[in-house]
C-alpha cells in the first residue's frame, strides 16, 4: 500500500466523518455523495470512505477529482506559476490502491473541467441500477489553493450541498478563508471550528430538503 497523506488534522476529518455518517442514519436517508478535491496519496479518500460507511445505513458513493500530470498552475495566491510532483507514477499507485474500492470513482481531471462535465450530475452503476447523483453531503477541499478557485469550488458544491452538508478546507490559512466564509453564509452555512490547517463550515440542516438523485 502506498497510501499517504500531507497535511495533518486528519483527526477532524475522520471525527466529523463519523459523525455525518451516524446522522444520517438516523434520519434514514437512502443515499448519500461525497467529494474530495485534491486526493494525491488518497489518505483522505481513504478516510473519508472506511469513517462513513461503518455507521451509515444507505449507500455512500464517493468522488476523488483530481488530474495529476505534473500540471503547471496558479497553485497559491501572488505566486507565480509552478509545477508540483503529482506525475504519473503517483496517479498509477493512487488507482492500484483504490482499484477494488466499491462505489468509488476517481475523476481524472482539473476541478473547473469536473464542475462544467458534471453540472447535471455524476452518474453512477451499481447492483443493475444507475444513479444520477448531484446532491452533495460531505466535500473534502484540498485542491488549488488560489483564493478565487477555492470560491468556485464553494459555490459550485454549495448549490448543490444537502440539509446538514460538511464542508472541510484543508490548508485554509493559505487563502483568504474571510471571503470564503462570508460567501458560504449566503447559502446558509455557519461556522463550525478550525484546527491549525482544517477548517469545518455545515450546511443548516433545516434547509429545504430536495431530491437530486434518479434511480
Amino acid at each position: 500500500m502506498t497510501i499517504e497523506g500531507d497535511s495533518r488534522e486528519y483527526d477532524l476529518l475522520a471525527a466529523h466523518c463519523e459523525t455525518l455518517g451516524r446522522e444520517l442514519s438516523k434520519e434514514k436517508r437512502p443515499i448519500l455523495l461525497t467529494a474530495e478535491i485534491g486526493v494525491r496519496k488518497g489518505l483522505s479518500t481513504k478516510i473519508i470512505m472506511e469513517y462513513i460507511r461503518p455507521n451509515y445505513s444507505g449507500l455512500h458513493f464517493h468522488i476523488g477529482i483530481d488530474p495529476y500530470g505534473d500540471l503547471i498552475y496558479e497553485h497559491y495566491d501572488k505566486i507565480k506559476a509552478t509545477k508540483l510532483d503529482y506525475d504519473e507514477k503517483m496517479l498509477l499507485e493512487f488507482r492500484k490502491d483504490f482499484a477494488e474500492q466499491k462505489r468509488f470513482s476517481h475523476m481524472h481531471m482539473t476541478d473547473k473541467v469536473f464542475m462544467e462535465k458534471y453540472y447535471y450530475g455524476v452518474e453512477f452503476y451499481h447492483e443493475s441500477k444507475t444513479y444520477l447523483l448531484n446532491e452533495y453531503g460531505l466535500v473534502h477541499f484540498d485542491g488549488p489553493h488560489k483564493t478565487t478557485d477555492v470560491i468556485n469550488e464553494a459555490v459550485f458544491f454549495a448549490e448543490r450541498a444537502a440539509p446538514g452538508a460538511i464542508f472541510i478546507f484543508d490548508d485554509w490559512k493559505t487563502y483568504n478563508t474571510h471571503l470564503i466564509r462570508q460567501v458560504l453564509n449566503e447559502y446558509d452555512f455557519e461556522f463550525i471550528s478550525n484546527g491549525e490547517r482544517k477548517m469545518i463550515m455545515k450546511k443548516n440542516d433545516k434547509s429545504n430538503k430536495k431530491d437530486n438523485s434518479k434511480t
